[in-house]
This record gives C-alpha cells, structure tokens and sequence, in this order.
C-alpha cells in the first residue's frame, strides 16, 4: 500500500465501525445483565440477612421459653442491672415489651436506651408473624456508630402458661451493606474489564470478517483495461461474499463485452473515416501535382462534396449512438403521427427506388374503434431517420422490379412498422448479428457504413420500443418495429 492511499484512509473504517458496533452491542447486553444479576443478588443478601434475623429471634424466643419453665409467670420490672436473661449476642440489640407495649428487659449493651415502639411492631400482635423495618433515627447513630441504620424485628408470643409478650431484635445493617458495596464494586470492575476483552475480540472478529472484502480491494486493484479478462477468485460457501463476488464477476463480463464493442467500434469508425479522408488526401495529391484545368477542378470539388457528405452522415450517425449509450434524453419530445413519418420517408425514398427499380408499397393503419390514430410521443427526426435507414436497406436488397413494403398496424398499446424486402434474405448465423456496428453480411456488395440498422435499433429502443427481424418463408427478409402508443414520454430500454 502506497504513501497516499494510507494518509487518505478515512479514520472511521468499516473495520473500526463494525469493532464499536458489536463493543455497543456486548456493552448494553452486558450492562443489562450485570443490573439484573446485582438486583437479584442485592436481594438475595437482604433476604438472607432478614432471614438470620428471624433465625436469631427464634433461638431467643426458644432460650427465653427455657428461662420461664423455671420462674413464676410473672416479669418483673426493668432494674437497670441487665435483667435476668443474660443474653450476649455481639452486635445484636434485645428487648422484651409486656402486651401493653411496656419493657420488660432489655440487653446490656442497650444501657438505658429503648427499641422503637411503632405501629409496625404492633402489628406483629394481628399478624401473627414477625415485622420488619428500618430504623435510621438517633438511636441507631447512638447504638451501632457506624452510619446509623438498624434492622428491627418485632416478634409476639403467647405461651400458654405465660403473660404474652414482644420480642425486639436490632442489628446493624452495615455487613450487609458491605456486601452490597463489594458486589456493586465487583461489578463495576468487571464491566470495564469485559468492555476491554470485548473491544479486542470484536477488532479480531471484524478483521476475520471484513479479510474477504479486502482481497476483493486487492484484486480489484490490479484489474485494468489491459486485464479485463481476469475475475475476482471464488471462496468456497455461498455466504454474502460470494454473492456479491459472482455479482462483481458478472459486471465485469458486461464491462468487458462494452468495452470491446467499444474498441471495436472506435476501430471500425477510424477505418470507415479513414478512407474517404484518404480519397481525399490523394485527389488533392494528384491535383497539385501539376496544373490542371477548369473541368479537372470541378470534378474534383464535386468528390470532395460526395466524400464531404459521407463523412458528415456517418459523424451524425456516430452522435446518434453515442447519444443512445449515454442514455441522454431526446432533445425533442412530442406526440409524433406514424403515418406522417412514413409518408414523408417515402417521398425522400422514392428517387433512390426509382434509381434501382424498386416499387415501395405503403400500407397504412385503420383507426382504432375509438378513433386511436398511431401516434408515438419522442423525437419526429429520430423517428424518421430509424424509418428511412429500414426503409433504404430494404431498397438496397431488392432485386430491380421488386416491391417494398411498408405497413404501419396499431397492436393493442403498440404501434407496428414492418418493412419487408423480397431480397437474398440474411443468413441464419447473423441474424443476431445484423443490427452490429460496421457489421456487413459477408459476401453482400451492398453499400452504406454498416450503421443504418445500428442506428434504427437504438432510436426504437430510445423510444421505449425495439426492433425485430426475420426471414420471410419467400425470398427476403422483415424489420419489424415496435413502439409503445401514447402521448407521455416512454420509459428508453437499455442498449
């Protein structure tokens, strides 16, 4: 790769493109997927948490149940000495509540504080069950100093032989919340780290991906004019590449059969301009080498303006077809009447078949049932020209006192010109190659550049229509043209 290509490399590639297409994919699944493991496991842990909770609890309520069967059924008031349960749980905060919400008992390292007395845990009573909540005022600042949050759970019970009463449990909720900040933090760890593996795999996988695309640069760089005939090699599958390979393959079988007709072409129209330029170049030769008469003058302007003239209808000719190929619209565009068209070709034919003895024998169209004349809507010149080049080839193949016959039809939305001759005919193996450029039948002594049917076949496909031909089960041969009826611009066929 040369200096220029690379300082002219766009900075956003399709490889680069791709690289942050799959890393903005992978990035949103994994984010995704890391918010819903970190919610799921963030639960998980104050689940866990409240669990053991109730588990510690339980043990209490069980140890307390223990201590009653010893004592009278009675509590007796909070001393301030710690009471007579001696439970020591680090971290945990114990009190008992009689059913009228007084304390009974409470831990030691609660000193003279109490548990909170809401309507939450006095709910417990018709619950049933054991109430949860949070406790964030002072009293949690004062008991666990550490951030201020207690886990409270408010339990009742109602033994049989005993006074009910209120079990209250606090812990601190910083382990869990510790836990929580390691898992958010192993995640957010973690999300850069799998954006980073992503990143590189995903330059890989678009360098795998895209490796096709840049052998197909590689090998299409190398193609030239010289080397048309080389086609870009086939990797085995039938994935999107190869289509688009066999794709390429075939435009270039259309480029290279254009541009050998093209070279063709440019040959053949050098060779057809080369020889009345070289008529001319020795006339005058001849001319000037020595003095020369009046009459010898003449004649000589007189071959120049017949040379002149050939060269002039062949350049028109050349434009023609080079207009087609380019696809340039018609210059004029209006409702055309077929019948005018054909009409006046006959007037300008009629001395040339005069000249060769030929009679022309025009046909034209009924209306239609609702009065349809055969109009085309394009270029009334063009028209005419593809006529008189059909109409002319015809004369030109027709034996002296033989008829020409031209016969316009309406066929449904078409309009049908068909010229016929009672000539040789053409030979089957160059039917289809009757309508080429300079293309002569071999053996035939006819005149003309070889352009006429060339040229009418590209003014009927500018119109929208095409031409046809074939051999008449007699002797000769038919043109057929075929343009579409109407008063709007028709769609031109390729060429």
């Amino acid at each position: 790769m040369n200096r220029r290509s690379i300082m002219t490399r766009p900075l956003f590639t399709l490889r680069l493109k791709l690289t942050l297409l799959y890393l903005a994919v992978f990035g949103v699944l994994l984010g995704g997927l890391s918010i819903i493991l970190v919610t799921i496991r963030e639960q998980y842990i104050i689940e866990d948490f409240d669990q053991r909770l109730i588990g510690r609890a339980m043990s209490m309520l069980y140890a307390i149940s223990l201590v009653e069967n010893r004592t009278p059924a009675t509590f007796p008031a909070v001393d301030g000495a710690g009471g007579r349960i001696p439970f020591r749980f680090p971290g945990y905060f114990f009190q008992l509540r009689s059913a009228d919400g007084t304390t009974i008992e409470r831990s030691e390292n609660m000193g003279q504080r109490t548990l909170p007395w809401t309507a939450t845990a006095q709910a417990s009573r018709t619950a049933g069950a054991a109430q949860l909540e949070t406790v964030h005022r002072d009293l949690a600042v004062a008991l666990t100093g550490e951030g201020g949050e207690l886990r409270l759970l408010t339990l009742y019970h109602a033994p049989t032989n005993r006074p009910p009463f209120f079990l209250q449990i606090a812990v601190s909720t910083t382990p869990m919340r510790q836990s929580i900040a390691q898992l958010r933090s192993l995640f957010l760890g973690a999300i850069p780290t799998g954006l980073l593996i992503a990143g590189a795999a995903s330059w890989l996988l678009a360098r795998r991906a895209l490796a096709p695309i840049g052998q197909i640069a590689r090998q299409a760089r190398e193609l030239t004019a010289a080397h048309l005939d080389r086609r870009l090699a086939l990797p085995p599958g039938r994935d999107e590449v190869a289509e688009m390979i066999v794709t390429i393959n075939q435009m270039l079988d259309r480029l290279e059969a254009a541009f050998r007709a093209q070279e063709r072409f440019v040959a053949d129209a050098a060779h057809e301009l080369k020889t009345p330029a070289a008529v001319l170049l020795g006339q005058a030769q001849v001319l000037a080498s020595q003095p020369r008469s009046l009459h010898e003058y003449q004649n000589f302007l007189i071959s120049v303006q017949e040379e002149m003239r050939r060269i002039n209808q062949m350049v028109i000719s050349l434009l023609t077809l080079a207009r087609a190929d380019a696809g340039l619209p018609m210059e004029t565009v209006s409702p055309v009447s077929v019948h005018d068209v054909v009409t006046d070709v006959i007037q300008r034919s009629q001395p040339h078949a005069d000249q060769r003895g030929v009679r022309l024998l025009p046909t034209l169209a009924m209306p239609g049932p609702d009065g349809q004349e055969p109009t085309v809507c394009g270029d009334s010149e063009l028209l005419r020209s593809m006529i008189l080049n059909l109409v002319q080839n015809a004369v030109r193949h027709s034996p002296p006192g033989e008829i020409v016959e031209i016969a316009v039809s309406l066929r449904g939305s078409e309009v049908q010109v068909c010229v016929g001759d009672r000539g040789p005919g053409i030979p089957a193996q160059h039917l289809d190659q009757i309508f080429g450029r300079f293309f002569r039948v071999p053996g035939s002594d006819e005149g003309g550049t070889g352009l006429g049917l060339a040229i009418a076949r590209a003014v009927a496909r500018m119109h929208g229509g095409d031409i046809e031909v074939r051999n008449r089960p007699g002797p000769g041969c038919e043109f057929t043209a075929r343009l579409p009826v109407g008063k709007t611009q028709p769609e031109p066929k390729s060429l």
